[in-house]
């Protein structure tokens, strides 16, 4: 049992349980990458690849089926049984997430948002379970090689990824929001009635730099086409405040004085939403690869002590019972963090999302 421990714990280096080990090569080429021009790009297939592929059939063995039933479900009229077993889990999370956690941030936009924040959830979930199993000691055991599991989540690449893709569909979606309104001719009017279920206002948001009724642009409908190169450059000029906009009645000369006090500080601000903007995804991707790695690094640093008490009178036996015992606590803390932070990626993502899309509020 002390060498599997062992080579869970990678034998020899605490940080080798999460850093991306190459399988096998997929290519090599003569191209030159950036900042690497004495080295031809390698591209290598890792084990990191290999367990969000994993994760990526479990999701889509999971859910296709749920997403079935309920297809099925509807054709009956929306009658169906009630779910059982791991279906009745993963249903009850799925609700509770979309019930309690997104519908008071989006309001009436939660269903256009929940197949990406469900997915976000789930697989960054299924990728940390993934990351707690030892794989790596059982094919280390069976096939010589400790290196086939890991947890991709603790790979800064992989949790980039996750952040791009947040990243995108926030302003996308406020960009879209603008285009629907914008087509509807409804842009301009706060549909707050259409927003209020009873849940609790966007206390979280915070943000009140860009209101999409600011221009009052609301009178009338505009064909998609027209809507579509409109919605970019007004969520652009509504992405920073302007402190000092005219009211419609001012004067000509005032005008003329506020938007020239306004237009220096609305570039000045808008820098600073921009930096705003590029912080959000960053600190979501550091944010869950360093959690993710972290507790790897400790269990198997504790692990790394286990030879030091060889030369005891007890042998291993004197070692090997706190330090399994620490093992173990810190496994049930890093099961909770696996959990926690597939939550605070998903509800921070809702947030940004809801600032994006409700921006007046």
């Amino acid at each position: 049992m002390i060498p599997m421990i062992l080579a869970a714990g990678g034998g020899h280096d605490p940080k080798d349980h999460v850093i991306a080990h190459g399988l096998f090569r997929l290519s090599e080429s003569n191209l030159r990458l950036p900042f690497f021009q004495d080295q031809a790009s390698e591209f290598w297939f890792t084990n990191h690849l290999l367990m969000t592929l994993t994760a990526a059939v479990l999701t889509l063995l999971i859910f296709v089926p749920v997403g079935r039933r309920y297809q099925a479900a509807l054709v009956r009229g929306g009658v169906q049984p009630a779910p059982k077993g791991l279906s009745g889990l993963v249903e009850a999370f799925m609700d509770a997430l979309r019930t309690a956690v997104v519908r008071p941030l989006l309001k009436d936009q939660t269903d256009r948002f929940m197949p990406l924040l469900w997915g976000l959830f789930f697989f960054i979930l299924i990728n940390n379970l993934l990351g707690m199993l030892p794989l790596g000691a059982v094919f280390g055991l069976a096939v010589g090689n400790q290196h086939i599991g890991g947890t991709a989540t603790g790979n800064i690449n992989v949790t980039a990824g996750l952040a791009l893709v947040a990243f995108l569909t926030i302003h996308a979606g406020g960009v879209g929001q603008i285009f629907r309104q914008l087509r509807d001719g409804t842009y301009g009017h706060h549909h707050h009635e259409a927003h209020d279920d009873g849940g609790p206002e966007h206390a979280a948001h915070g943000h009140g730099s860009h209101g999409h009724g600011d221009h009052g642009h609301g009178a009338r409908a505009h064909s998609p086409g027209a809507a579509f190169l409109l919605a970019p450059a007004i969520y652009l000029w509504n992405f920073a405040p302007h402190p000092f906009k005219p009211s419609a009645d001012a004067s000509p000369a005032v005008k003329l004085a506020l938007w020239m006090v306004d237009l220096p500080m609305w570039a000045f601000l808008l820098a600073l939403e921009f930096i705003g903007a590029v912080v959000k995804p960053f600190a979501l991707s550091i944010r869950l690869f360093a959690n993710m790695a972290a507790g790897h690094i400790v269990i198997g640093s504790l692990l790394l002590l286990l030879p030091a008490y060889h030369g005891m009178e007890a042998g291993y036996l004197a070692g090997s019972l706190p330090i399994a015992i620490g093992c173990v606590l810190l496994n049930c803390l890093e099961l909770f963090v696996a959990f926690l932070q597939a939550y605070i990626f998903m509800f921070l993502t809702s947030i940004f999302l809801s600032m994006a899309v409700y921006p007046e509020h």
